[in-house]
């Protein structure tokens, strides 16, 4: 009896407990998720591009998003002198958000490897990726 009432509480607990299974994932639409996506883009690509690139050593870049065959989907150049544990968060953020969009509608991708950069420069005040 204790077994059957502790597998209960247990399945009760796990069912309630999904703190990724909000409501609105399991309900939305394509077009609702891809705009959310969009919106967290444009939100990471205003903090990495709000100052100017003057010195190269002042900049890294970092993975972003992932394909569905694994692997990111791109790279995004940010300035030291930013938020950089926030822009990382949301990175983070939107490379889960887009691992579970490709799960969810079974996206697919060129699984083609995108190879990181070697380093950054300032061309006209932008970063730009070398290779």
């Amino acid at each position: 009896m204790k077994r059957y009432f502790f597998k209960r509480i247990l399945f009760v607990f796990l069912l309630f407990s999904c703190v990724a299974c909000e409501e609105k994932d399991f309900y939305s639409t394509l077009e609702d998720d891809q705009a959310e996506m969009s919106s967290l883009r444009k939100e990471i690509d205003k903090l990495a591009g709000q100052l100017s690139c003057s010195d190269a050593s002042d900049w890294k870049f970092t993975a972003i998003g992932v394909k569905a065959c694994g692997g990111p989907t791109g790279y995004v150049a940010y300035s030291t002198k930013i938020d950089e544990a926030l822009l990382l968060k949301k990175v983070a953020l939107y490379t889960q958000k887009q691992k579970a969009f490709n799960v969810k509608w079974g996206a697919s991708s060129d699984c083609m490897f995108l190879s990181p950069p070697k380093s950054i420069s300032c061309v006209g005040g932008k970063p730009e990726f070398v290779y």
